[in-house]
């Protein structure tokens, strides 16, 4: 190595630049253990005889969550302007709104379609 780019590793390695790095560092390998863990729980979440919609308000929980932590630090929302923050997450409810009345409609649907052939067993 050269003295010219040894001097400018130590003199970046002094710099308080680097020092943030070296922080957002162990924070994103943070986040990375803690999203590894919430795999691994959804993982064996999925083989709990647990009934179908425990399971799968726990799953979406845990997906959510997952999703707020990549927003939060690998998408840098952490260190926004609040306001920045608030539009990210205002359109999260109401997704939930219209996915609850997808599901409804579905429900409507599938149970109209298939009402007319049963009762006919003969």
């Amino acid at each position: 190595m050269s003295a010219h780019a040894t001097s400018v590793e130590n003199a970046s390695a002094a710099s308080p630049e680097h020092a943030g790095h070296a922080d957002h560092r162990s924070s994103y390998f943070k986040v990375f253990w803690i999203l590894l863990a919430l795999t691994i729980v959804e993982v064996g979440l999925s083989y709990v005889p647990l009934p179908h919609k425990i399971t799968a308000t726990l799953m979406v929980g845990l997906a959510l969550t997952k999703a707020a932590y990549v927003g939060l630090f690998y998408m840098h929302l952490k260190y926004e302007a609040r306001s920045l923050m608030w539009l990210a997450f205002i359109p999260l409810p109401l997704a939930a709104f219209y996915a609850v009345f997808l599901g409804l409609d579905a429900h409507n649907l599938i149970r109209a379609i298939t009402s007319p052939f049963l009762g006919h067993g003969h």
